[in-house]
């Protein structure tokens, strides 16, 4: 044994050494049974919480959700050479749309995900290429709402002059019947098909651009089906031109000027109720008005009381089998005057009948075929009663406002 100072010191630190050792083995196992205790503390914790947020808390932990599947980071590339070089003329660009289209179809597999995806990426991409496709056909061809305006009114008065020409007359079976076509054409179309009309008159193209929007259809249609589909807000066309013609229309609508005249008593029109008052019958009202409106002509007021003598006199056309204005034996009266009068309308009247009409549009273009018929649904009237039975129709107008 060591002796002196030194001795002392060695001895010192050989007996706190082994104290050390002593104490690390000693406290071990005070530890474990304090990572116990926690852990215990912790499962009791997670029991209590889940009791308290009404779980079951000897059930099972749920499995982590699989990996949602992602597309490959080339697949923003794919569908940008889609969008930028879909129209191309160029043959090479036209192969490598082609192949990123094939690489799309390829990378979504039969992942629903993964093609709810890409369908998000070209919603609404199609429509909006038609829509720029349409807006630069309407600026090569100067198809603007402003010339369509001018060509309604510069044959306005001619389709007027035709149909009140005296020579125009049922007496000799409306043999002027095609000049009165004719003069018409031009209004029907600027009216309503102002694209229809022109492609026919001003050299429009949709028919070009609608055959390569159609191949971009089928393609994204490739990819996922559903994507050919064309989509005009809750309506579906049938195909590019169908959708490029529907929006046209609507940008050239040239209706807006008479109608907006017009509103309050189209409005009163559809919202007027009344038994004797069918649906067909406001159809028919409808049609007539808007012929009126493209002539140039104001709009007719329905009138209850003239539809209850129209809707009567129908009846009754119907029931002897055939149609007259005035009919001995006739239980609301002879004349339509009488048949005005006992249905409470005041006023003098002017009348139409016909059979063999299936609906309320029929009626008027029946009428239309027909001189005299045809310039009394158009003359200067501002009341209308109407009126069917089967195929009998009975229009009424007056010019006064009494009795309505």
């Amino acid at each position: 044994m060591p002796t002196g100072r030194a001795g002392v010191m060695l001895f010192a630190a050989t007996l706190m050494g082994a104290w050390l050792s002593c104490a690390y083995v000693a406290s071990t196992p005070v530890s474990a049974q304090d990572d116990g205790f926690a852990e215990e503390m912790r499962r009791k914790k997670k029991r209590e919480k889940a009791i308290a947020e009404g779980k079951d808390p000897d059930a099972a932990e749920e499995p982590a959700a699989p990996a949602k599947p992602k597309l490959p980071t080339t697949a923003a590339g794919w569908v940008g050479t889609i969008k930028r070089q879909w129209n191309s003329t160029n043959a090479d660009q036209l192969q490598l749309v082609r192949e990123a289209a094939d690489e799309l179809k390829k990378a979504i597999g039969t992942e629903a995900t993964l093609a709810n995806d890409l369908a998000d990426d070209f919603k609404g991409f199609k429509e909006s290429e038609a829509d720029k496709c349409l807006s630069d056909a309407l600026r090569k061809s100067n198809v603007t709402p402003e010339r369509l305006r001018a060509v309604l009114e510069e044959n306005r008065p001619l389709a007027l002059k035709a149909i009140m020409n005296p020579a125009y007359t049922e007496a000799d079976n409306c043999r002027l019947q095609p000049e009165v076509d004719k003069a018409c054409a031009p209004l029907f179309g600027v009216w309503r098909d102002p694209v229809g009309y022109a492609i026919e008159h001003w050299k429009l193209d949709l028919t070009l651009p609608a055959g390569q929007l159609d191949g971009l259809a089928t393609l994204l249609g490739e990819i996922v089906p559903g994507l050919e589909v064309w989509r005009d807000g809750e309506l579906v066309r049938e195909n590019a031109l169908s959708y490029m013609r529907a929006k046209g229309a609507s940008q050239l609508d040239i209706k807006q000027k008479e109608y907006a005249a017009a509103q309050k008593i189209l409005d009163a029109n559809e919202a007027m109720k009344d038994p004797i008052l069918k649906d067909e019958d406001k159809a028919h009202v409808r049609v007539l008005n808007d012929y009126r409106m493209m002539l140039g002509k104001g709009v007719l007021t329905i009138n209850i009381q003239l539809c209850k003598a129209c809707t009567g006199h129908s009846v009754y056309q119907e029931k002897i089998g055939r149609i007259g204005h005035n009919i001995d034996g006739h239980p609301d009266g002879r004349t339509p005057q009488d048949r005005a009068r006992k249905a409470g309308f005041a006023g003098s009247v002017a009348e139409n009948c016909l059979m063999g009409a299936g609906d309320g549009a029929a009626a008027v273009w029946q009428w239309y075929n027909a001189a005299e018929h045809h310039r009394n649904m158009i003359g200067n009237h501002a009341i209308i009663g109407v009126g069917h039975s089967g195929v009998y129709w009975t229009q009424n107008f007056s010019g006064g406002r009494r009795g309505q």
